[in-house]
């Protein structure tokens, strides 16, 4: 059922208890799953748009979703970007169309690890999805500037 209705005096379900809609913990989920509809629109690597949906799965929960290994994911992200030896000295300006709508995933997902930096000072959370995240802005950076 999409409408219950037990959410119009602001609170959802999320973390096995009821809590605020603009709780913490909430606005992280929201951005995470906006920024995987902006890989959706920009037709971004399925991986990716799975293990964010995992993510959201692990920190809504309070547990483990999956047996999903983020380990595997960030030494994927890591290779690519090692691979593209990448020397900057100036700032970028996007000009192609991919590469500006990379760079806006890469935006989104750089708000996303500042919240889950204030969020893992409030709760515990698998280090793991900090460092996803991190190197996630970094992957998306490159495939910017591989798409610029």
């Amino acid at each position: 059922m999409i409408t219950t209705k037990r959410g119009d005096g602001g609170e959802t379900d999320c973390g096995g208890k009821r809590i605020d809609k603009d709780d913490l913990l909430v606005e992280t989920i929201g951005e995470i799953d906006e920024l995987q509809s902006v890989l959706e629109i920009i037709d971004g690597d399925k991986e990716i748009i799975r293990d964010l949906g995992v993510i959201m799965g692990d920190l809504g929960t309070g547990k483990k979703f999956s047996i999903f290994n983020f380990q595997f994911s960030i030494e994927k992200m890591e290779e690519e970007i090692e691979k593209n030896k990448i020397n900057l000295n100036k700032f970028i300006i996007f000009k192609k169309k991919k590469a500006k709508e990379m760079n806006w995933a890469r935006t989104v997902c750089r708000r996303i690890e500042r919240r889950v930096v204030t969020l893992s000072k409030r709760q515990q959370i698998d280090e793991n999805i900090l460092k996803y995240f991190n190197r996630l802005s970094d992957y998306l950076f490159v495939l910017a500037l591989k798409n610029n």
